[in-house]
């Protein structure tokens, strides 16, 4: 169901971001991806950094952060974004996983996020190949990427099997009819 991974050590680092948009580019913005062929996934270009798709960069950057003490209490301070190999290897994965959504590989839930609005998003989780993209609401019929990445941390997995087992067995009632499709 998924490709292999792409071999980006066969790239010119100079033109890594480039190559990589090509594919973001021909899923998402050439041509229009539906989740269940009914929820429009919105690229969102209108949003663009660097000429880009906001997304575009969650998808294949990863956020260096470092603590540092402020006072009494440790903040987390950004130190930008920086190639995630890792996720900019198998950006094809994105659009097979939506794609095949319903495929026994694919764990599909839902989860209220701790964020300021407390947002629910679904979470299509590639758990034999430890790829995880996110989803969220925009619409009756769209939604947009968040994310999506490589788990490299087996606690990650842990948690995100029990939140599937959590809503596959409908054990939290906040998500009870949430469900887009």
């Amino acid at each position: 169901m998924l490709s292999e991974p792409l071999q980006l050590g066969k790239v010119d680092a100079s033109k890594i971001i480039d190559f990589l948009y090509t594919f973001f580019h021909r899923d998402f913005v050439a041509n229009k991806t539906y989740l269940s062929q009914t929820v429009y996934i919105n690229p969102r270009s209108d949003r663009l950094d660097d000429g880009k798709e906001l997304v575009f960069w969650h998808l294949t950057t990863r956020e260096n952060k470092r603590q540092v003490r402020q006072g009494n209490r440790w903040v987390w301070i950004s130190e930008g974004r920086c190639t995630d190999y890792a996720r900019s290897e198998r950006i094809e994965w994105v659009k097979q996983v939506l794609v095949n959504h319903d495929h026994p590989s694919i764990r599909l839930f839902y989860h209220r996020e701790n964020n300021a609005k407390r947002n629910i998003r679904l979470y299509l989780w590639a758990h034999e190949h430890d790829f995880v993209v996110i989803l969220q609401k925009l619409g009756r019929s769209s939604s947009f990427l968040v994310t999506s990445f490589y788990l490299s941390d087996k606690g990650k997995c842990t948690d995100y099997e029990r939140r599937y087992c959590l809503y596959k067995d409908k054990q939290i009632k906040e998500l009870d009819g949430c469900e887009w499709f």
